[in-house]
C-alpha cells in the first residue's frame, strides 16, 4: 500500500490516505498518488524523496539542528490550511514525525503525517489544518530514539520545540495561499514562476 497525498480542489482540502494504484487511477508520480481531477493546476507535484540509508562512517559528526521554521517560533499565523516547514543545517536521510507538546494543542495530530523532503534534503514540509484563536506546540526529535529526523550521517537532530498561535482572521483555504504565507517558500517559487493566489488556482511548487 502506498501513501497518497490527496488534493481536492473543489473542497480545497488535503488529506493522507492509503491508496493502491491501478490502471484506472488518476495520474501518479513515483510514490505519490494524486487523487483528483485529471489535472491539478494549483500545485506542482514532484516525486516523493525516498529515505536513504545513513552513512555512519562519514559526513557530519555533529547532530543536525533546525535553523529555520514556518511558522516562526512565537509567531501568529492565520487559521486554516498551514504548510509547516522546518529547515535543517544538514542534509537529512529521512523525515521523522512531529510530536505533541502538551498542554498546547497539536497542529498535526494523528499517527500518519505526510512529509515532503526538498531536493537538497535540508527542508521538510507537511500540511496541517489549524483552528482560529488557538496556541499550538509541537516537538521535533524530542526523543532521539523514536520518531526522530535523522541526518545522512545517522545522527538524530537536536530536540526543538516550536510554538505558535493562530489569529481569528479569515482562514486560509487554498494551497497557494498556504505556500505564499511562508516568505522563504514564496521566494523559492517566484524564482521559478509567478505566484499569484488572487486569480483562482495558481501553480505553486514546494
Amino acid at each position: 500500500m502506498a501513501a497518497a497525498l490527496c488534493l481536492t480542489w473543489g473542497q480545497r482540502a488535503i488529506a493522507a490516505a492509503p491508496t493502491k494504484p491501478g490502471a484506472g487511477d488518476a495520474p501518479s508520480v513515483s510514490e505519490l498518488i494524486v487523487t483528483a481531477s485529471r489535472t491539478v493546476s494549483e500545485l506542482t507535484v514532484s516525486a516523493k524523496m525516498k529515505c536513504l540509508e545513513p552513512d555512519r562512517m562519514g559526513g557530519h559528526l555533529e547532530r543536525p539542528r533546525i535553523v529555520s521554521t514556518f511558522p516562526a517560533k512565537g509567531s501568529v499565523v492565520r487559521p486554516g490550511l498551514l504548510v509547516i516547514r522546518v529547515t535543517f543545517n544538514q542534509a537529512m536521510a529521512c523525515d521523522g514525525l512531529l510530536t505533541a507538546a502538551p498542554p498546547l494543542e497539536n497542529p498535526c495530530p494523528g499517527a500518519v503525517q505526510e512529509m515532503l523532503l526538498s531536493y537538497d534534503r535540508k527542508t521538510v514540509r507537511t500540511v496541517c489544518l489549524v483552528s482560529p484563536g488557538v496556541e499550538y506546540g509541537v516537538w521535533f526529535s524530542q526523543d532521539p530514539t523514536q520518531k526522530s529526523f535523522v541526518s545522512l550521517a545517522g545522527l538524530p537532530s537536536e530536540a526543538y520545540r516550536l510554538n505558535f498561535s493562530t489569529s481569528t482572521g479569515p482562514a486560509i483555504t487554498s494551497v497557494c495561499e498556504a505556500m505564499a504565507a511562508d516568505e522563504d517558500t514564496a521566494r523559492q517559487i517566484r524564482q521559478r514562476r509567478p505566484l499569484d493566489c488572487s486569480s483562482g488556482p495558481t501553480t505553486a511548487g514546494g
